[in-house]
């Protein structure tokens, strides 16, 4: 094939150029984006077609994937980029190579820190998580990026940089309504005129507003104390009772008020109205963090000696205030536990999601003894077409208690998409986890959760990290799965 009709595969440049090797073979290599094509014995020969397959599930892996995936070089052209980052700035994958941002990106602002920030990180020779915004070149929205960037070296040692960007604006956008949410909370509660304390129950440590040491006659030395301290300042007479009603509220429905004096440090006694609720749980259930306020309510107890219409006018108040508090407190009790299992957790099946995979693979140190399971239930989509989309909600949620049930602790579980789970088991050889993987799939092929009794099956791909990088060992996994797929279902194949 002559050298001028042919295209890389890869980035579609016709910037081709054939290299001889020290063994006297020829290759075709792309000064584009550096793909490089199987040997030959003959220049002519020379090619950088792969197989049309090949090809095809490369190109659609990439532009399939939610995330940006670009390769730029030095002067910041890209090289290869995906379908999501080309509908960001409206135009197509093809078109863009050989671009830089300053074609499609608005912001000349964004677009120096770009270039700045990938030359910087080039520098380095280290892969970084950088956090930046991007303007949409059709609608002017800005968008918000957590993106990892690992420096690469060309073919002819030119410096280029792999980008795979992450949308975390929702995730931005929620936090920002968190924190509006707890300033005007935290603006109320000053205005008011309240004492306001944060309890970390695991820590047994205690945290106040300026309100409350100075209610006490305080400096703001006890504003963060140990919760042994706080025993301290309660009444004597007053300190069980008190300390009764705490283990009450932790025990019970998480809710707790009392009325007690305090020492000041000055020595006086106030008569206090404390108050909270238990606004964090573990996942067993053990309450984590309680909040609450305290009001100084001596000229109230004072009152009620002489005048009970007085007393129930304070009454009303305070019930009033109490009332506040709790809504706000709720409400960003809610929030956050509705943030936290979006963020993190399959609202179908309770596994993790990418998000949790993500986050998982950032804190782990994988080495070779690390498994990557893939896994699909087959024939989904008759069980969808024949039983309802609520009898697949049961397989799902079923199979994923399952893989739960049958894996340690810290192995992860999280489902990828539709009926496919992935699974990352750490300190294992190909061997055991060969041995899960059947296991696994012995167990899901016994369940019966079908309304005719008939149970499901599920094919599984198994690959080791060994010196891969995650990312390859996941698609190797994935391609072992296909093999299952290809070879009958319901088995497991390891991949080579």
């Amino acid at each position: 094939m002559e050298l001028s009709r042919q295209k890389c595969p890869y980035c579609s440049s016709r910037e081709l150029s054939v290299l001889q090797s020290d063994s006297g073979q020829y290759f075709l290599s792309c000064i584009q984006c550096g793909a490089r094509g199987p040997a030959a014995n003959d220049a002519s020969a020379a090619t950088l077609q792969i197989p049309s397959s090949s090809e095809n599930l490369l190109r659609t892996v990439i532009d399939e994937a939610p995330d940006i995936i670009i390769l730029k070089d030095w002067e910041g052209r890209f090289l290869l980029c995906n379908q999501a980052l080309a509908r960001l700035y409206n135009s197509t994958p093809e078109q863009m190579v050989g671009k830089t941002d300053a074609d499609y990106n608005p912001d000349a602002e964004q677009v120096r820190f770009y270039q700045e920030n990938i030359q910087a990180v080039m520098q380095s020779g280290q892969a970084q998580v950088v956090e930046e915004a991007s303007t949409n070149a059709q609608t002017g929205e800005v968008r918000y990026f957590q993106s990892i960037k690992k420096p690469l070296k060309g073919p002819d040692g030119s410096d280029r940089i792999l980008v795979i960007a992450h949308d975390v604006t929702e995730l931005k956008r929620a936090y920002q309504v968190i924190e509006e949410k707890e300033k005007r909370y935290a603006y109320a509660m000053e205005a008011a005129g309240e004492g306001i304390w944060d309890w970390d129950i695991s820590n047994n440590l205690v945290r106040h507003n300026p309100k409350w040491c100075s209610m006490l006659g305080l400096d703001g030395r006890l504003a963060e104390h140990d919760m042994a301290i706080l025993e301290t300042l309660i009444h004597p007479d007053d300190r069980d009772d008190m300390m009764a009603a705490v283990d009450a509220a932790l025990a019970g429905g998480g809710e707790y008020s009392h009325e007690h004096r305090m020492i000041c440090a000055d020595g006086r006694e106030i008569w206090v109205y404390d108050r909270g609720r238990v606004v964090e749980y573990s996942e067993e259930g053990m309450p984590l963090r309680m909040v609450g306020s305290i009001s100084d309510v001596s000229a109230r107890k004072e009152a009620e000696r002489r005048l009970a219409e007085t007393n129930r006018i304070i009454e009303a108040n305070n019930e009033m205030l109490e009332q506040q508090v709790a809504e706000r407190t709720a409400e960003l009790a809610s929030l956050n536990r509705e943030l936290a299992l979006q963020a993190r957790r399959d609202a179908l099946t309770g596994v993790g999601n990418r998000f949790l995979l993500q986050d998982w693979l950032s804190e782990k140190a994988l080495d070779s003894a690390t498994a990557v399971i893939m896994l699909d239930v087959d024939h989904f989509k008759h069980v969808n077409d024949q039983y309802g989309h609520s009898s697949g909600d049961l397989v799902l949620k079923a199979v994923a208690s399952c893989l739960v049930s049958h894996v340690r602790h810290d192995d992860l579980v999280a489902r990828i998409g539709g009926e496919e789970f992935i699974l990352v088991l750490g300190g294992i050889s190909q061997e055991q986890a060969y041995a899960v993987a059947e296991a696994l799939r012995q167990k899901i092929s016994e369940l019966t959760v079908l309304p005719d009794g008939h149970g499901v099956t599920a094919s599984f791909g198994v690959a080791m990290l060994a010196c891969r990088s995650f990312d390859q060992t996941w698609l190797e996994a994935d391609a072992a799965l296909y093999r299952a797929k290809r070879e009958g279902r319901n088995r497991v194949v390891t991949s080579p």
